[in-house]
């Protein structure tokens, strides 16, 4: 019998062919996928347990996508699915992945080397991790590279000296918020298609490298939070193409290049917290673009420039705690039109605030304080209805109103968004009006101390229901505390110190259930602590020194007492044997009061207690050595 003969056409056995080898470049895929799997330790919402299951192809698992052609896994996004683990090696055998997202998990580890076989990788984000150790050299290779995203992670030690050897087409690298080390190295000037490098919050040190100035297409560089020091390379003015310049919390030192002038495309600068010295040089002005301008706790001196005042751009100006002087300019505003925050706190400028300042309309914040301003507080700062951020204490400024009454109070009533408002040590020399009331419900601060006030402390201030910060300190008030202050159920923090308080504690301080600090101390307080002050649960700073408390404690209940001063009173009776269950108090001053009684032995359960005085009490009884 002939043997039949079966032809298979050229295509089709091609086809074939290809078949098997993609069905072995998948399982290759699958196989990788299944490794990564089994390195996950917590999957608390199931994602990858669920859904990448053994029986179905890969191409339908949560996170992967799939070449439609080929059926290769391109792309892995695994973002924000609180999963942990370490990432196997196998990884790499990914070949054609394109795109890997593993942010914001909780991976710790080190990253494998096989990583270096994904050759085709274009964009990475392990960012917001735990990984750890030194960043490999072997990412130096992915010369398709355009996205690296490492911050926020605990990567130590140096840069890969070649680490930019072959990535041409890098345009962004992020590697902020992690322990990296070491001098920031010349090298990295060869990622040359750079459009933006963070290096921020780590521990570099040295100086920053002339060779930054070659990175001629960046967009935005941030070196804040280092260990830097030296100067600012003048060869940073050839970044022409910058629009964020970030150099915060270093120790940088010297002036201010005035080759930023050449920077035209800049819109944020910021040298925050550095040891710059010098004038602010003229050449910003030419920033026409510029929106932020941080120069905030550095040594410059010398007046700011007529063009800052001309920059319609800018939003924000911070200018803090230098040395700068002069007086600011009648018209200021006549050029800031979208001025947002102007900060220019810890200074010596003098002169009047201008009242002008109102033309701002769109400031939010306003912080002049510790200044060396005189005059008066101009009441139109009130027309600034977006106004959150008032500070203008420290200087030496006056109320605009003629009346006893401050108006400055009653204008600011129409700022519906405001939250702080700091005026205290000034010479206000007025009564706080009934207005202060009316004040936005959104106000969390107000410090008035040490500036001259005088009349009643209204009963409306108990309005201010959200307050959290309450400073009336160092006046000359009269009568007593009004119970309308119980009112203020959010209040953390009060201070009626040295204001002349007259009678007994007043029992609308019982109701604040939120206050920590309450300082009551140089006043002319009298009778005795009321039992209801044991319901200031979240108390922890005391302080009712000199006045003429004649009780014994009622304390001991408040278990969160960390810091207690009565001293210089006429409390009397023995000391109650459950102050020793304050195992938080590290301070405690009873001297000078009429105290009796042996020292109870409970005392030296407090731990925690690093000063103790009894002195000046009718007490009996010894200290141990080793208290």
């Amino acid at each position: 019998m002939e043997r039949a003969h079966y032809y298979f056409p050229v295509g089709l056995l091609l086809a074939t062919s290809l078949l098997a080898v993609g069905t072995a470049d998948i399982i290759n895929d699958k196989s990788a996928l299944v490794a990564f799997k089994n390195h996950i330790v917590l999957d608390p919402h199931s994602i990858v347990a669920k859904n990448w299951s053994i029986s179905s192809s890969v191409c339908n698992w949560i996170g992967v996508t799939c070449d439609s052609s080929r059926q290769r896994v391109m792309a892995l996004n695994i973002s924000n699915m609180g999963l942990a683990g370490t990432i196997p090696p196998q990884l790499g055998n990914l070949s054609f992945l394109v795109s890997l997202d593993m942010s914001s998990n909780s991976f710790h580890g080190h990253l494998p080397e096989g990583m270096s076989h994904l050759h085709r990788l274009s964009f990475m984000a392990l960012s917001y991790n735990n990984l750890a150790g030194e960043i490999p050299s072997c990412l130096g290779v992915l010369d398709r590279l355009q996205y690296l995203s490492l911050t926020e992670n605990n990567f130590v030690g140096h840069l890969p000296a070649n680490m930019c050897d072959n990535l041409p087409n890098l345009k962004e690298l992020d590697l902020s918020w992690n322990q990296l080390s070491g001098q920031i190295l010349s090298g990295l000037s060869n990622c040359s298609g750079l459009k933006s490098l963070d290096l921020s919050y780590n521990q570099f040190n040295g100086y920053i490298p002339k060779a930054v100035g070659n990175l001629k297409m960046l967009e935005e560089l941030h070196l804040g939070d280092n260990n830097l020091e030296g100067s600012i390379p003048e060869e940073i003015g050839n970044l022409q193409s910058l629009r964020v310049l970030s150099i915060e919390r270093s120790n940088l030192s010297g002036s201010i290049p005035r080759e930023i002038g050449n920077l035209t495309m800049l819109e944020e600068v910021d040298f925050f917290n550095n040891s710059l010295t010098g004038p602010i040089p003229n050449e910003i002005g030419n920033l026409l673009k510029l929106e932020s301008l941080n120069l905030d706790e550095n040594s410059l001196s010398g007046s700011i420039p007529v063009w800052i005042f001309n920059m319609s751009t800018l939003r924000e100006l911070y200018l803090s705690y230098n040395h700068l002087s002069g007086v600011l300019p009648s018209n200021m505003c006549h050029g800031l039109h979208n001025l947002e925050a102007i900060l220019l706190g810890g200074n010596n400028f003098s002169g009047a605030i201008p009242a002008t300042i109102s033309n701002c309309s769109k400031l939010t914040g306003i912080f002049l304080g510790g200044n060396k301003f005189s005059g008066p507080i101009p009441n139109s700062i009130g027309n600034l209805r977006r106004l959150e951020f008032l500070s203008l204490s420290g200087n030496n400024l006056t109320s605009e109103s003629s009346s006893p009454e401050l108006g400055l109070f009653t204008s600011l009533t129409g700022c519906i968004s405001l939250m702080d408002i700091s005026v205290g040590d000034n010479p206000l020399n007025g009564v706080l009006p009934r207005s202060i009331g009316n004040l936005s419900i959104s106000v969390e601060l107000l410090d008035v101390g040490n500036s001259g006030l005088r009349g009643n402390i209204p009963d409306s201030i108990g309005n201010l229901s959200n307050l959290i910060f309450l400073g009336l300190g160092d006046n000359s008030w009269t009568g007593s505390v009004p119970t309308a202050i119980r009112g203020l159920q959010k209040l953390q923090y009060l201070d009626l110190s040295n204001i002349s308080l007259t009678g007994p504690l007043s029992r609308g301080l019982c109701g604040l259930q939120s206050l920590e600090v309450l300082y009551l101390t140089q006043n002319q307080i009298s009778g005795s602590i009321p039992g209801c002050f044991n319901n200031l649960t979240s108390l922890q700073y005391l302080n009712i020194a000199f006045n003429r408390l004649t009780s014994t404690l009622p304390l001991w209940d408040l278990k969160g007492l960390k810091w207690v001063n009565l001293s210089s009173n006429l409390l009397r009776g023995p000391l109650a044997p459950e102050m020793g269950e304050l195992k938080n108090l590290t301070r405690l001053d009873l001297s000078n009061n009429q105290f009796s009684g042996k020292i109870p032995s409970t005392i030296w359960s407090l731990e925690s207690l690093d000063r103790l005085s009894l002195a000046n009490n009718s007490l009996r009884g010894s200290i141990p050595d080793n208290f």
